[in-house]
């Protein structure tokens, strides 16, 4: 076994983290918000940030280091036309990948820090506020998931394809 395909196996766990974790945290999300149980929200609220700590986000860091290695390995042109390449998959695939990377300062991690206090306040009501229902409801929020869902089936497909 050579260098490249230890990495590319590596690679390829890493996108199985990524993407089961990326999946499993919208399920039990949704499950979340559909229900009318604080006890119960704030435990698939809880059980999501689990799979998000425990699967998503070291999975996607894995797939980034692991992913610029194996394209070195295997000489693919990262930018594509910009390095004179006529491949360009892989310089689709880092944009989309830049877009979800960006979107992580820009909305989940503001957008979480607002959604801690909602949480704890409905908590201490004892019940799932309005509030709390909204910001489980953020437009923002849902459109930046819903992007996120897209660009990682539509990279795995680029990955796998390689169709330009």
């Amino acid at each position: 076994m050579d260098w490249y395909h230890l990495v590319e196996f590596f690679h390829i766990i890493a996108a199985i983290m990524f993407v089961g974790g990326l999946f499993a945290r919208q399920l039990v999300r949704s499950y979340a918000n559909q229900t009318n149980d604080i006890r119960l929200f704030t435990t698939l609220s809880q059980a999501a940030g689990k799979i998000e700590k425990i699967l998503v986000i070291p999975g996607s860091q894995a797939i980034l280091v692991l992913g610029i290695i194996l394209a070195f390995l295997g000489h693919y042109p990262i930018l594509g036309f910009l390095q004179g390449s006529s491949r360009n998959w892989l310089l689709v695939s880092n944009i989309l990948l830049v877009i979800i990377i960006l979107l992580v300062p820009i909305v989940f991690v503001p957008r979480g820090k607002k959604f801690e206090p909602i949480l704890q306040a409905a908590l201490t009501k004892g019940e799932v506020t309005k509030e709390l229902r909204a910001a489980m409801n953020d437009k923002v929020v849902i459109f930046a998931h819903i992007y996120e869902e897209i660009a990682t089936i539509v990279i795995v497909a680029l990955m796998v394809l390689k169709p330009f």
